[in-house]
């Protein structure tokens, strides 16, 4: 007992020791470095302290030093973090943060810094990032549990990375829930947890996962072809089929989903034919064969694609040959396996089948000529009576694309036996080469007085037109002793499918007379389906070249074109100054459900020319002109502002997002009132990022009528632009409606899929301006031409503005933040008419265009508010712009956007 208490004595002695000279340090403020260097010394040592036994009358003294320190451990911690030195400010952050749950002051509170759950995250990240996991997980839950909003979505971002380092997936798949139940509209963490349940190979929840993945985006391209393989290895071949389908449709340049969609094809096929392996009813097995057909011909087409890409896929190819074996197609089926079975390239197959089919005859007629008939001593007679045509759909019509057969029956009515007869069907103008089957049966010996019946079956080639078939079936008897062709004449139906093509196309100039450099042009298509069947849920898909920007959606859908008519669609769009060539070329290309018409077009105007303002185009045949549902974003949109823009240097570290939200129309009855021109402003803006501020053309993400789902991610994409450049500055440009939380009064910029109901569901300001504080950047700048207060926009000009009429709780910017708002209080933010834009956002940009780029944010902003208060109060509509800045930001004020150009140096 006595040695223990020297050494709780000791320790004493030196951590008492380490203090003062801590404290010396401290007073003589020389040496920051060694000061914190004794300090950390100290607390090691009163560690030491409490932890030694027979410590009791060293206690009171330990209590009384630490929470001496305890306030110097904070600021040795934000110390090492401005050095860099992460390992250093974590021991300190470390001992700030498990003090106050030291045994000696559970009594009492330790008062926390205001800074505390900064100083937690921070510890964490640098936890994290020298790999001391449990650490790391300690202070990231405690994080959470201070209630603080700042970092949250990133603890449990970190907290899953280190389950997933660790394997640990039980653990994984708890934070992933609990983060999801907090983000329900973030996508990032249930695809987390789809990649736990797959690690962990649980299909039920896997599939659930991918579930509430497509609820919130049908189409999601990520967890779509998960869905579908899955649903392959559970035998649902159908509705994996419909998913690849959904997104060959989509991605029809897509290899991976190419083969999806042939393998998928294939399995339906063989579900349906083995389902129908134990059907005796020639009818009803007629039935299942078409019903297959259209599946295996689908799949014979896609195989071929396939084999065209990767000739020497062995399961592709065991995949046609399975297609030729269900077809009866006995030549292509051995053929194909001889070359899977030599390890040879599917490139081989036609000269090959040639050589088969040529060896084939040969041994044919080598069989005959040793095969010799009985001489006859009585004569055979042989009659063919066709006994039924049976069909797929039993319409009594060959279509294309389905199965038909043909059953008959051979009497022999003569005194002498028939022998070696060979039965062949053939269609006497040629309509045969669509039959995919057997031309001809070997039909045995019919003895005299007997009869036989016999079955052809086919499978018909869409490529069948509509007309009339003359079948005849013949019977070759060795000697000689042929029967009288038997004739069915049927009628052919070509394949009941759409074909688009487009009819006629014009270009049109904005003013009439040609398209030139920073002015709008159009695009006008009649797209016409000549084919027999209606065209559904027809996606038009538009690409631009670069500094050509669209002034409507890239994707245009039209809900269904007949067969015969047209449908006639606007595409806009406005070329900027930069372009530099001397032709516009607008890609299109067109899809529909059944993937039977696709069309991959370009179209051309040159610059300069003259384009007529008549509107009429020429389109030949009887057709009802119809408009498609594509909405009409202002393809006439002109402004001043987009003439004479003042260039600034490129700045690789910033990053823009530019948000135009206009039309709240998808949301039904219940829709928000839509905002005139917010396209237009957004449009405007991100020209001047481009060539003024200096955005990298890359680093700008500009989205028109953003949903709460695009509005996340794109935001999301923003801030982790600042997680990787130390130099950023980030640019948030927002124009649309805000709105507030009746209860809580909380901002909220509103994506245009939602309405004031569910307004958690968009963006609060409290957030945003959280999450762009989030990491140390240079500079985060956002401009709402949206207010929270007040009037909703029209098309009528007395009403036209954006917002509802109360007096919102805004939150203030973090960090290096400033936020430039387009009006203030309870005041409403209005349209400008005249210039199709708001009146926030035309007058920050004409600041911006007069003094050519040059003037600070201070001056823009004293500008800007003079002018708009000027301009509405003529109106009667006082709106008064406000600027919000982080309280720790000094120097804003003479931040310019303009990047200065480098000046070359003279030599």
């Amino acid at each position: 007992m006595k040695v223990a208490a020297q050494d709780a004595a000791t320790a004493s002695k030196r951590a008492n020791q380490q203090y003062v000279l801590f404290e010396s340090e401290r007073d003589k403020g020389t040496n920051v470095t060694v000061m914190y260097s004794y300090l950390i010394d100290s607390y090691k040592e009163f560690m030491e302290v409490l932890e030694a036994p027979g410590n009791s009358q060293y206690l009171a003294g330990a209590k009384n030093r630490l929470r001496s320190m305890y306030p110097y451990l904070l600021n040795g911690a934000v110390y090492y973090s401005e050095q860099q030195q992460p390992a250093k400010a974590l021991d300190f952050a470390a001992a700030y943060i498990d003090m106050p749950q030291l045994q000696i002051f559970r009594s009492e509170l330790l008062p926390k810094d205001s800074r505390y759950a900064s100083v937690l995250y921070y510890a964490a990240v640098s936890a994290y990032n020298l790999q001391k996991y449990s650490q790391a997980l300690k202070y990231f839950k405690e994080y959470l549990n201070t209630g603080t909003d700042t970092q949250q979505k990133d603890c449990y971002v970190y907290m899953n990375m280190i389950y997933q380092a660790q394997k640990n997936y039980a653990e994984q798949e708890k934070v992933l829930e609990e983060a999801i139940s907090k983000y329900p509209v973030s996508l990032d963490f249930l695809y987390n947890l789809v990649n736990v349940h797959i690690a962990t190979n649980n299909m039920p929840k896997l599939l659930s996962a991918i579930d509430r993945i497509l609820e919130v985006d049908p189409n999601n391209d990520k967890v779509l072809p998960i869905k579908a393989r899955i649903l392959e290895r559970q035998g649902k071949n159908m509705e994996a089929l419909e998913i690849y389908k959904r997104l060959y449709a989509l991605y029809p340049d897509s290899f991976e989903l190419l083969t999806g969609v042939a393998r998928a094809n294939f399995n339906v096929a063989t579900e349906i034919v083995n389902n129908g392996a134990t059907i005796a009813n020639d009818a009803e097995y007629a039935l299942v064969r078409q019903r297959a057909s259209g599946y295996l011909l689908e799949a014979k087409d896609l195989f071929l694609k396939i084999l065209e890409k990767e000739p020497t896929s062995k399961m592709y190819m065991q995949g046609l040959a399975g297609v030729y074996q269900y077809m009866d197609m006995q030549a292509e089926y051995e053929v194909l396996m001889k070359i899977i079975t030599d390890g040879v390239s599917y490139t081989s197959f036609p000269e090959r089948l040639t050589a088969y089919n040529a060896a084939l005859k040969k041994t044919e007629a080598v069989a005959q000529e040793q095969e010799s008939a009985p001489v006859p001593v009585e004569p055979a007679m042989l009659v063919i009576r066709v006994d039924s045509f049976m069909d797929g759909n039993a319409n009594k019509v060959i279509d294309a694309g389905e199965s038909f057969a043909v059953q008959f029956t051979i009497e022999n009515k003569g005194q002498g036996d028939a022998y070696n007869l060979r039965l062949r069907l053939s269609e006497q103008q040629g309509f045969d080469e669509y039959f995919d089957g057997p031309r001809e049966l070997d039909g045995g010996n019919i003895p005299a007085g007997t009869s036989k019946q016999y079955t052809f079956r086919y499978l018909v080639k869409k490529e069948m037109p509509t007309s009339l078939a003359k079948i005849n079936i013949y019977a070759f008897e060795a000697n000689g002793f042929d029967a009288d062709p038997a004739e069915l004449v049927v009628n052919t139906q070509e394949y009941a499918m759409p074909r688009l093509r487009v009819a006629d196309h014009q270009f049109f100039a904005a003013d009439g007379s040609s398209i030139t450099l920073g002015k709008n042009g159009k695009l006008t298509l009649a797209l016409q389906n000549f084919g027999t069947k209606t065209a559904r849920n027809v996606k038009l898909n538009f690409k631009l070249p670069r500094n050509v920007f669209t002034t409507d959606t890239p994707e245009m859908t039209i809900d269904s074109i007949a067969p015969g008519d047209v449908a006639t669609l606007d595409y806009g769009f406005l070329v900027n100054k930069r372009f530099d060539g001397d032709s516009v070329a607008v890609l299109v290309s067109v899809s529909e459900d059944t993937r039977s018409s696709y069309l991959n077009e370009a179209y051309k105007v040159k610059l300069g020319e003259y384009l007529t303002a008549s509107s009429t185009i020429n389109i030949k045949g009887n057709v009802a002109v119809r408009r498609s549902e594509a909405k009409d974003f202002h393809l006439t949109f002109q402004s001043e502002l987009l003439e004479d823009i003042p260039v600034g240097a490129v700045n690789p570290h910033r990053y823009a997002l530019i948000i135009g939200n206009e039309d709240y129309s998808m949301t039904g009855a219940n829709a928000e009132i839509n905002v005139p021109y917010a396209v237009n402003d957004a449009m405007v803006f991100r020209e001047y990022c481009v060539r003024t501020f200096g955005v990298p053309e890359k680093q700008i993400k500009l989205v028109p009528n953003a949903t709460a789902g695009m509005m996340h991610e794109q935001l999301d994409w923003l801030v982790n632009m600042a997680s990787v450049d130390p130099q950023a500055e980030l640019i948030f440009y927002y124009s649309g409606h805000g709105n507030n939380d009746e209860a809580t009064k909380e901002p909220y910029l509103l994506p245009v899929d939602i309405t004031g109901k569910n307004i958690r569901l968009g963006i609060s300001l409290a957030d945003l301006y959280k999450r762009l504080a989030s990491h140390p950047v240079k500079g985060a700048y956002v401009f709402l031409d949206a207010c929270f207060s007040g009037g909703y926009k029209s098309a009528a000009p007395l009403i036209a503005q954006k917002g509802v009429r109360v007096v919102p709780k805004v939150g203030l910017p973090q960090g290096n933040t400033l936020s430039f708002s387009s009006s203030s209080g309870d005041q409403t933010s209005s349209v400008y008419h005249a210039k199709k834009q708001g009146y926030y956002t035309y007058f920050l940009i004409k600041a911006i265009k007069d003094a050519n780029g040059d003037l600070t944010m201070k001056q823009l902003f004293e500008k800007t508010n003079a002018d708009v208060k000027k301009a509405t109060a003529q109106i009667g509509k006082m709106q008064e712009p406000q600027y919000m800045v982080s309280p720790t930001w000094i120097d804003w004020a003479d931040i310019q956007l303009k990047t200065p150009e480098v000046q070359a140096v003279q030599q």
